[in-house]
This record gives structure tokens, C-alpha cells and sequence, in this order.
């Protein structure tokens, strides 16, 4: 084995050639004795102890070429004076190869090792591009999602698992899927004991709680695709480069979820996103916390062609926007604000208005009716209150700000009526979602009334609680189809979905405004706060279409008789469907109606017509 000054080229290990490895790291300026410790990938038997001099640093950084190894056969870890710890930039994570293993975990005291990846190996693949109004995000946890459709063991938690319902996904209209944390994160909450010996000696030790971090957040090795999910370390590189490249195959974006812990440099989280957009062809991140450092993110030159998501974008950030869109506003706000009216807790008519046109030309936004951090879809119509006890938390975590409704009982009910009227909420919320103008997100399986039993932050729950369950029965099967159908409606008008704002005038003199505001009247001039009904009128030509669309929501517990506006002449409106009378027999097709001045919503519905020419016969 020999040893020379690397490169200080890209931070982690970088294999050269068939035997040498290039490993370059940084250390705190105040570092004394600096160490590589080398492994026996199969045994964890300590191989070499490479004791590092300043001549192989520039200032806090080290790099070394080390040749005369086997990169597929070691592992190594860092030395810092007395401090061991796995290198931050790995590139793989030995140790932790099957989900949750604990026999065997402890047999090695939980301890896990840097691994080297062979990320510098060509791949092909196909590059995909999907305009943001194109755009329907599914949003899965890998594990939860394999789990859901009860597959074998095999495949639940493996990347194998889900490219094997790709179809499925396909034919219910997703362009885009974002993926909860694929990077190598503990899965087990550990706390470090005290142990002493019989001879007094006192040492640390790691000791499982029974606790599992199921969704993976916290401090993490981000660099590392999950040896769990992708066949263990030695094929974490190829297997996720497997599972990207099927996915582009098959017309969809791979949007990395990332959480990134405090403690985390604005380096790394940099160099990070920077890598998974390099080595692994990555779309797209959504970054969860409040410390991203979203000014450089989104200067950064590398990633102006990858789409960016956060809860929360500057102004001044969003101001210095050009070219093509990739920076996206990811909140609850439009959650919010719709559950309110919906659920008859003081929404507002002008905020709900205001939320279904949200766009700009140069940035975008994501509206969702659930996400993970809250109740499921289901569950915001069957629970009025969080049930969290599960979590071990005394009920104290998790969100208390739901703008939920349990129509009559709490949770699970046979009662037809109140289930009756919580499929007609989903339809509701699923059709105000897919009528918005901003990226639609669903969360796996809210298509199939999936529930967590009231648990509104399942982070811990490796169990049915946490997974997304596609169980099925005849109305969750009605749900899924409307749903379907719903997002097809959607890609076949592009007039609801426009990439600059509206302008609610009709700006290209084609008859009608763009957008235009009806009540029980036609054409409102203003929304007033007591209001609880608003039809919107979409003019197909603004985006070269022949058909318009017409939207009446009723958010009152009574029917209400809606305008319908005047068409241009030739034109005739029809019905597509009402979320209150939806079943299993119904479907999108435009239906005939004889009044063509007004229409009567039911309460607690949304009517959603065309207008166009009929076919002469």
C-alpha cells in the first residue's frame, strides 16, 4: 500500500484506476492528529491505520490517494485527535444493509463505516423535461409505499418494489414522483448508556430504543443512497441509478426529498444537491427545514436547470428570477385555506379565490389538500382531533392546527351517511386541487382513502399506521377512478393551468376574459367575505382550446342556484359532473342540460362544466 497527496478535487472518496482510492475530507482548524482507518468490508477487521501529516492538507482540508487497495473490498472511517466518525461525504453506508436489523446491529454495537461507491462509472439514461404546468406530483416514502400494496418481503422497502407499479402510477396521471428520503439515514433511534464495567472502568455504548425513524429525517449521511432500499452497499451506486433511469424511461421526474439537520454546513448542503444532479440525474428538491441556505441554492449555477422546492422563498430572491422556472413555493397554505371554507370553520371566499389563481411567470407554486406532516386526506374529514398516543409523545407532538372535521363521529365508522358525505369531501378537495392553477400534489394512496388512523405525524410508526394502504372496497375504487379521471380532465385543459398569472380581462380580445368571477349573478365585479359560492369561468381560447370551462363551488350547507355566463354564440354548456352525485356508474362525459342561464349545486359540491359547440347530427 502506498500513499501521495491527492487532488482536493470533490469531497468523499473518488476511486482511481483498479486500485487506488482518493479520499478528501475536511476537519476543524483546531485538529491536532488526523487518521484514515481502514476496514474489512465482510469482517470490519481493522486493516490500516494511514496517519496524515499537514503536507497532505491546505488548510482544514485533507486529501490522499491511496493505492494498493481493493475499493469493493474496505470501508474506512475518519480519526480526528480522539473523535471517530463516518465521513460525512461517503458515498456509501456500510453496516446498515437490511432495514431495522437489530439482532444484528448490536452483535457490531450499531456502528456503521464509510463505504466507496463506483459513481464515476458511465450509466445511460434518458433525460426527461416536464413543463411546470404539466406537472402532477405523487409524493411516496418508499418503504411505506411497497409495504402498502402488501407485496412479498422481497420487495417491500426496495427500490424493485415500487418501478414494479410504475404502471399504475402511470395510468393514474403522475408526471413527477418525489421520493421521502432515499439517503442513508438511521432508521433506529439510538441513545448512548453509560456503561460500567465489573473492574469500575465507565464507557459508552449505543442501545436501541424500540423507536424507529421511520421517514428518515435528522442528521443523516446524504451522500449515501439507503443500502437498505438499493441491495445493500455494494450496489447502492447502480441500484439507484437503476431506479432513476426506469423512472425517466417511463416519463417521470425524480424529485429527492431532503431534510437536512441544523448542524449541517450550507457547503454541504450545496455540494450535496450538486452531487445527486450529477451522479444521479436528479429532477428536482424539495428541502424541508428553515435553514436552507435558499439565496445560494438558487444562484447557484449548476442547479439552474433543477427544480427547487421550499416552504419559504424571499421576495427579493424571487424577484431576480429568469429563464426557465425552476424555483417552486411548497406550503400549507392552500391546505389551509381550503379546508377552512370547506370545513365551515371561518374560511374566506377571497382567500380560497386568491389561492385557485396563484402563479407568476418566473416562479411557481405547489398547492396539496394533505401532506405527510398532518392527517392523511381521509383522515382530515374523519377526525376532528389528532391521536398521536402511538408515538410515545403523549399526544404532545405532531400539528394542532389541522382545519379538520370528523362529519359526526370520530374515526372509523359504519355509518353510511357520514362516510357518504366524507368521499363527497375528498372529491371536494381533490377537485379544487386539480381546478387550481399551481402544481397539484397528492400524497400515495389519498387516491384510495388511505387513513393513519389519526395520527397526524407517523414518523415513527414502521407499521400499517404509517404506511400508505391501498386497501379497496367499492367507494375508495370510485374514488380512485374519479381521481383519475379528474387529472386527466386537467392535462385536457390547459386553460386552468396557465404558466403566467391571470389577468381576469379578456387582454387578446377573444370574446370572454381569461379568468372571470360569476355568482347568482353574472360577472362579479368583487367577492364579499359573507360569500360562500363562486362560479369561475376559464376561457378555452386564451390557450387555444375550443372548449371553456365553467366552475361553481358551493361551500354553503344548502343548494344554490349559479349563473351560468353567456357563451359565444354556437355554444351550449354541459355538464361533467357534480361531487355530491358522483358514483360508480358516472363519469366525466359532457352531459346536456336544458337550462342554460343557471344551475342549482347542492350543498357542500362543486359542479365542473364545459362549454362547447355541439356535433351537428
Amino acid at each position: 500500500m502506498n500513499i501521495s497527496r491527492g487532488d482536493f478535487g470533490e469531497y468523499g472518496p473518488r476511486i482511481s484506476g483498479r486500485d487506488a482510492v482518493t479520499f478528501t475530507f475536511a476537519v476543524k482548524p483546531a485538529a491536532e492528529k488526523i487518521s484514515i482507518i481502514l476496514f474489512d468490508k465482510s469482517t470490519f477487521k481493522q486493516l490500516h491505520l494511514i496517519e496524515l501529516s499537514k503536507d497532505y492538507s491546505v488548510g482544514a482540508v485533507y486529501s490522499v490517494l491511496v493505492s494498493g487497495i481493493n475499493p469493493d473490498e474496505i470501508c474506512y472511517l475518519i480519526k480526528e485527535d480522539r473523535k471517530v466518525y463516518v465521513d460525512p461525504y461517503a458515498t456509501a453506508v456500510v453496516g446498515r444493509d437490511k432495514w431495522a436489523d437489530v439482532a444484528a446491529r448490536e452483535k457490531h454495537q450499531f456502528k456503521v463505516y464509510s463505504g466507496i461507491s463506483r459513481i464515476d462509472k458511465d450509466w445511460k439514461d434518458t433525460k426527461v423535461q416536464i413543463a411546470p404546468t404539466d406537472m402532477v406530483l405523487y409524493k411516496l416514502h418508499l418503504r411505506g409505499f411497497t409495504a402498502g400494496f402488501n407485496m412479498s418481503e422481497a420487495k417491500i422497502g426496495t427500490y424493485k418494489g415500487l418501478t414494479s407499479k410504475l404502471s399504475y402510477l402511470k395510468k393514474l396521471g403522475v408526471t413527477s414522483i418525489e421520493l421521502m428520503p432515499l439517503y442513508d439515514f438511521e432508521e433506529l433511534f439510538l441513545e448512548t448508556k453509560a456503561v460500567i464495567s465489573p473492574k469500575g472502568r465507565i464507557t459508552e455504548a449505543l442501545e436501541y430504543t424500540g423507536k424507529i425513524n421511520y421517514w428518515g429525517f435528522g442528521l443523516a449521511n446524504y451522500f449515501a443512497p439507503k443500502a437498505s432500499y438499493f441491495g445493500g452497499a455494494n450496489n447502492v451506486c447502480e441500484s439507484m441509478r437503476n431506479l432513476v433511469s426506469t423512472l425517466h424511461a417511463n416519463g417521470f421526474e425524480a424529485i429527492m426529498e431532503f431534510s437536512f439537520a441544523t448542524e449541517v454546513s450550507s457547503e454541504l448542503y450545496i455540494e450535496c444537491l450538486k452531487y445527486y444532479v450529477k451522479y444521479f440525474h436528479i429532477d428536482g428538491f424539495h428541502i424541508v427545514g428553515c435553514n436552507a441556505p435558499i439565496e445560494r441554492i438558487a444562484a447557484e449555477p449548476f442547479l439552474a436547470d433543477t427544480k427547487i422546492f421550499y416552504e419559504f422563498i424571499p421576495e427579493e430572491i424571487l424577484c431576480q428570477e429568469s429563464g426557465k422556472k425552476h424555483l417552486f413555493i411548497y406550503n400549507d397554505s392552500f391546505m389551509n385555506v381550503t379546508r377552512q371554507i370547506q370545513n365551515h370553520m371561518n374560511g374566506s371566499m377571497v382567500q380560497f379565490a386568491n389561492h385557485m389563481r396563484r402563479q407568476n411567470g418566473s416562479y411557481g407554486f405547489v398547492n396539496y389538500m394533505a401532506n405527510v406532516n398532518g392527517f392523511s386526506l381521509w383522515d382530515s374529514y374523519s377526525y376532528g382531533e389528532k391521536h398521536n398516543q402511538e408515538n410515545g409523545e403523549d399526544n404532545r407532538d405532531g400539528t394542532n392546527n389541522n382545519y379538520s372535521f370528523n362529519y359526526g363521529i370520530e374515526g372509523k365508522t359504519t355509518n353510511k351517511i357520514i362516510n357518504s358525505n366524507r368521499f363527497r369531501e375528498m372529491r371536494n378537495a381533490f377537485t379544487a386541487l386539480f381546478m387550481s392553477q399551481s402544481v397539484p400534489l397528492i400524497v400515495a394512496a389519498d387516491e384510495m382513502a388511505a387513513t393513519h388512523e389519526g395520527n397526524n405525524n407517523p414518523y415513527c410508526q414502521d407499521n400499517k399506521i404509517g404506511y400508505t394502504m391501498f386497501a379497496k372496497n367499492k367507494s375508495k375504487n370510485t374514488l380512485q377512478k374519479f381521481v383519475m379521471e379528474l387529472i386527466a380532465f386537467r392535462k385536457h385543459h390547459k386553460c386552468l393551468r396557465g404558466e403566467t398569472p391571470f389577468y381576469m380581462n379578456d387582454y387578446k380580445h377573444l370574446g370572454l376574459p381569461d379568468m372571470s368571477f360569476h355568482g347568482s349573478e353574472p360577472w362579479m365585479m368583487s367577492i364579499g367575505e359573507e360569500q360562500k359560492a363562486l362560479g369561475v369561468l376559464y376561457n378555452g381560447a386564451y390557450a387555444n382550446e375550443k372548449e371553456d370551462v365553467f366552475v361553481c363551488y358551493n361551500f354553503h350547507y344548502d343548494s344554490v342556484d349559479m349563473a351560468l355566463p353567456l357563451l359565444a354564440p354556437g355554444k351550449r354548456w354541459r355538464l361533467c359532473f357534480n361531487t355530491a352525485e358522483f358514483d360508480d356508474k358516472s363519469d366525466f362525459s359532457p352531459k346536456p342540460i336544458h337550462d342554460q342561464q343557471s344551475i342549482n349545486v347542492p350543498g357542500n359540491s362543486i359542479s365542473v362544466l364545459v362549454g362547447i359547440k355541439p356535433e351537428k347530427k
